[in-house]
């Protein structure tokens, strides 16, 4: 269940940088790789321009994931980190601590409908520009003879934030995820995977085919015990978001085209 929070947000954070990429390519200091449409980012993953149908979010609303990681007992040093996450039926934006350095600040912001995503920059000055390119989808290669997860809805109850939050439990070859879940809240993890993933979206999403509801806890460990993760949502607000947070005010607009478009 690492998908549920560090590989989606890894996913969304690698296509902003493949952006980045393309737009040295513009500026000849790399080759044009892929050819058009269609390039790879890493081993595993095929990067393509999305030309999916629309789906609107199901998860209207905000919040921060704190993610703390740790190598057997220790906590890691630059744990934790924050993931800060705003959702409209059309609109997403993310911002996460991990990408932010030296004071400068870096957000995805997605238009759904209108496929373009939108890596939001402000240097160190204040200076503000927004890269503006075709959404993309990642296609990761299947592993063959993958297992599906087990997952295991207990009758443990514990109360979070004001509200009930059932635990759920699922082992996976690689490791063991356990969550306690808000079952009156929808989960935004099903919209990110659906917007940044073609294909294999159930096999990323977990338990999304057993559970209703938002993890608002959650801890994987690795089958090995080497690493593990705990995550916290805090802030949370549902049905609502304030439209400013998606706004382009100030912002200079750089479009990077899509090569063989």
């Amino acid at each position: 269940m690492r998908t549920t929070a560090s590989i989606l947000v890894s996913l969304l954070f690698f296509s902003a940088s493949a952006q980045i990429d393309i737009n040295k390519i513009m500026q000849g200091r790399t080759s044009q790789q892929g050819g058009g449409q269609q390039g790879t980012g890493s081993p595993g993953t095929t990067m393509q321009d999305d030309t999916s149908p629309f789906v609107p979010n199901t998860f209207i609303g905000s919040y921060r994931m704190e993610m703390h990681f740790y190598k057997g007992d220790a906590e890691q040093k630059n744990s934790p980190t924050n993931m800060h996450f705003w959702s409209t039926e059309v609109m997403t934006l993310m911002r996460n601590s991990a990408a932010e350095r030296d004071g400068q600040e870096m957000r995805i912001l997605t238009d759904l409908k209108g496929k373009w995503t939108y890596t939001l920059m402000v240097d160190k000055k204040g200076k503000k520009t927004a890269m503006k390119s075709r959404k993309k989808r990642v296609t990761m290669d299947a592993k063959e003879g993958a297992k599906p997860s087990v997952v295991t809805v207990t009758k443990e109850t514990k109360v979070i934030d004001g509200r009930t939050c059932t635990k759920v439990i699922a082992v996976r070859e690689d490791g063991t995820w356990t969550g306690w879940v808000a079952q009156d809240v929808p989960s935004p993890f099903p919209d990110m995977a659906r917007n940044a993933m073609a294909g294999g979206s159930d096999d990323y999403l977990g338990t999304s085919q057993e559970v209703t509801g938002m993890p608002l806890e959650f801890e994987w460990v690795e089958a090995d015990g080497s690493d593990r993760m705990v995550c916290y949502i805090r802030d949370l607000v549902t049905g609502k978001v304030d439209a400013s947070a998606f706004s382009l005010d100030g912002y200079e607009v750089m479009e990077i085209p899509s090569f063989g478009r």
